[in-house]
């Protein structure tokens, strides 16, 4: 299967595991920007999920790929602002430390930082997110299926106690927000595919 963003290992991987992670660094790219056309055009052209792959999973990403065929970056890029920032508090949160603890830079943050720190992460400097940033957690899950030239993948069970941990206990709560938002109109059908993939990873992880 093949998808709009794709991260290759440099070590070997299983299929499933790729495509695992080319998800996770599509809505990586989805959240932290809005993409421009040259994105959603290869959302568009991009393979559905795997013929064993949940049902949910595959109708979310053919409305994903229509959405994307009919908007363009200028249109996007104006949703994104009235959404994710604003003036004030945006209608919508993209930060776990706000879903799981009710207010921005609280204890999940400080304890994202430090498992993150145990990982061998370190934060970019030119970033103005904070680490719980739903497109950051996305791409440490994205890191962490496919390793990188220093380091192999991380097992099964880090993966697990990362996901569990920092992404399962708000991604749903986020996804909601953002299909019920006034201020959301494309990113309705980004949350649908990724409420389905999320779906798909935690009874994944369940087993």
């Amino acid at each position: 299967m093949s998808t709009a963003v794709k991260f290759e290992s440099p070590r070997r991987v299983s299929e499933e595991d790729q495509a695992r992670a080319d998800y996770y660094a599509l809505l990586a790219a989805l959240f932290y920007r809005a993409p421009d056309d040259r994105l959603l055009q290869a959302i568009v052209v991009a393979e559905e999920p795997v013929a064993d792959a949940a049902q949910d999973l595959t109708n979310a990403w053919q409305k994903l790929a229509a959405a994307s065929s009919v908007v363009s970056h200028d249109a996007l890029a104006e949703e994104y602002d009235a959404a994710f920032i604003g003036v004030g508090r945006p209608p919508v949160m993209l930060y776990g430390s706000f879903y799981m603890a009710g207010f921005m830079n609280e204890k999940p943050l400080a304890e994202l930082r430090t498992d993150l720190a145990a990982l061998g992460f370190v934060r970019n400097a030119a970033t103005h997110e904070t680490e719980d940033h739903i497109a950051a957690v996305c791409d440490v899950m994205r890191a962490l299926i496919l390793g990188d030239i220093n380091d192999a993948p991380a097992d099964t069970e880090t993966q697990r106690r990362f996901y569990q941990k920092h992404v399962n206990p708000w991604v749903s709560k986020c996804c909601t927000e953002l299909t019920l938002s006034i201020a959301t109109n494309y990113y309705k059908q980004v949350a649908g595919f990724a409420s389905a993939f999320f779906d798909v990873e935690s009874q994944a992880f369940e087993i």
